[in-house]
Parts: C-alpha cells; sequence; structure tokens
C-alpha cells in the first residue's frame, strides 16, 4: 500500500508545486510511479518515471546562480529539444528557445523537492493514523534513507 499512496500524493505534490507546479504536459506526473522490489534479498523502493524527474527534484545550478544540487550546468546547455518542446506547449514564439536556454544554463532550476516533500506528507498521514498499521514508520524510515529526506 506504501508505494500506492506514495505515488499518489508525490503526484498531488507535483501538480501543486507552488509557485511552479510541474504539469506542463502532464508526462512527469502520469510516468511517476513508486514499486517495491527484492533485489539480492533486501527490499528496496524504486523510482519508475522519466529520467529528468531527478533534475525536478534536486534541481540544477547554473553557471551563475548555485542550488545546494548535484547536477550542474558547466559547459553542456540544456537539451535544445526539450526547450523547443516546452515553448510550443505554452504557445511561446519560436525565437525565445535559445534566449530561455541561455537563461537556464546560466541560472539553472530550482529544486522542488517534490520527492522529500511528498514522503514527509505521507509520514505525517500515517501519524494521524489514517493508515492503521498498513504503512509503518519502518518503510518510512527506509524510504528516507533511500531519497535522503531528513
Amino acid at each position: 500500500e506504501f508505494a500506492a499512496v506514495y505515488t499518489k500524493v508525490v503526484k498531488q505534490t507535483l501538480g501543486s508545486n507552488q509557485p511552479y507546479p510541474k504539469r506542463e504536459s502532464g508526462k512527469l506526473i502520469e510516468s511517476f510511479n513508486i514499486v517495491i522490489e527484492n533485489q539480492n534479498g533486501n527490499d528496496v523502493i524504486v523510482i519508475k518515471a522519466e529520467p529528468y524527474y531527478k533534475f525536478v527534484d534536486k534541481g540544477v545550478s547554473g553557471t551563475i546562480r548555485k542550488y545546494n544540487t548535484p547536477y550542474s550546468y558547466k559547459v553542456k546547455k540544456p537539451p535544445i529539444q526539450a526547450i523547443i518542446n516546452w515553448v510550443q506547449l505554452k504557445g511561446k514564439p519560436e525565437e525565445s528557445v535559445f534566449p530561455i536556454r541561455n537563461k537556464i544554463f546560466r541560472f539553472g532550476i530550482a529544486p522542488t523537492n517534490f520527492i522529500g516533500n511528498a514522503l514527509k506528507e505521507v509520514d505525517r498521514l500515517r501519524k494521524t493514523g489514517i493508515f492503521e498499521d498498513s504503512i509503518s514508520k519502518d518503510i518510512i524510515d527506509m524510504a528516507k534513507k533511500t531519497f535522503k529526506v531528513k
């Protein structure tokens, strides 16, 4: 049950992440799924999602603005096709692609921390007794360790 509840809360968090909800195309929200797999005799929490979820969650430092994240732009700029797709989705003029790309390269992408925020919400709900004992403190602790959430 933890995986299903956590997936639902993550999707809600992504869709309501203020001030910039991460639901432009809905692709990330639709792709997001948490599963618990047994690997070498140990249960582990695995995120199945679009590969860029890490950058949305942890952010990316630019060449000028830095964030507390393992990801950064140094030489290689953001992928042009992703920006073209976003510009088309938003109905912005085509000539805005390169200025947007350069701005992201210099100023980065602010972290949303949606994975940790959702985990904190699931833990809060667990403490209210809403899940009875189906979501234990142990699984919350395992998720916090996996996702490095304090």
